[in-house]
């Protein structure tokens, strides 16, 4: 609890508020005198944060293929379909993406890793929806569906608990489309005991049950 120091962890935005926020906070609680940055952009953004040595490690769903980025797997999750609790798909079991298509549509710019993923997963599928609305980040793409703009397809770390009042999801099939979440941190690079004990904090989460959502 006297350990004394600053870490820099850089992230995708989806995994903030309900995973990086969840881990610091117990961090905090062991650590209370370490300062902790977090740095939340896009995928690539993140990982040249990583790669450059400006955060001590990273939270990301790319970085597996880099020859200089050691990838730590943590979790796998697929997309779903985000709408409003007054919505004709809110209580449905699950929807294709076709079904999606019948509503107005938001999604991610093409900027984004998420829409890289998405459209490599998706080339090719008949009756994929096109986009009305598009936003650079998820966490805006979930606005835009609470303010009943219409429904979008987001990774399902980013959805709030079963207890939000005017969100759910519904998970979306045909094709069941996932990403692969993990740590990343340069090759040959020691991190500070700070860093490490973070980085440890957060390596803990493949053994950890996760909560589930709505």
């Amino acid at each position: 609890g006297h350990r004394m120091g600053e870490v820099t962890v850089a992230c995708v935005p989806s995994t903030v508020y309900y995973l990086v926020s969840q881990v610091v906070q117990r961090f905090r609680q062991e650590y209370p005198r370490i300062r902790v940055k977090v740095f939340d952009a896009g995928a690539n953004e993140v990982l040249g944060a990583v790669a450059r040595g400006e955060a001590d490690f990273g939270l990301n769903f790319i970085g597996s293929q880099e020859p200089d980025i050691h990838f730590q797997p943590l979790l796998q999750e697929r997309f779903v379909a985000a709408c409003r609790r007054d919505h004709p798909l809110a209580k449905r079991r699950k929807v294709s993406w076709a079904d999606l298509a019948a509503f107005d549509f938001i999604n991610v710019a093409k900027s984004s890793g998420n829409r890289l993923l998405l459209d490599q997963a998706l080339a090719g599928v008949a009756g994929r929806p096109d986009a009305l609305y598009e936003a650079q980040h998820v966490t805006t793409q979930l606005g835009l569906v609470e303010a009943g703009l219409g429904v979008a397809a987001v990774p399902a770390m980013a959805m709030p608990g079963k207890d939000h009042p005017l969100l759910v999801s519904v998970p979306l099939t045909d094709p069941v489309v996932t990403r692969r979440v993990g740590l990343i941190r340069r090759k040959g690079r020691t991190l500070s005991p700070a860093a490490q004990q973070l980085y440890d904090f957060f390596a803990e989460m493949r053994k950890a049950p996760r909560r589930r959502r709505a």
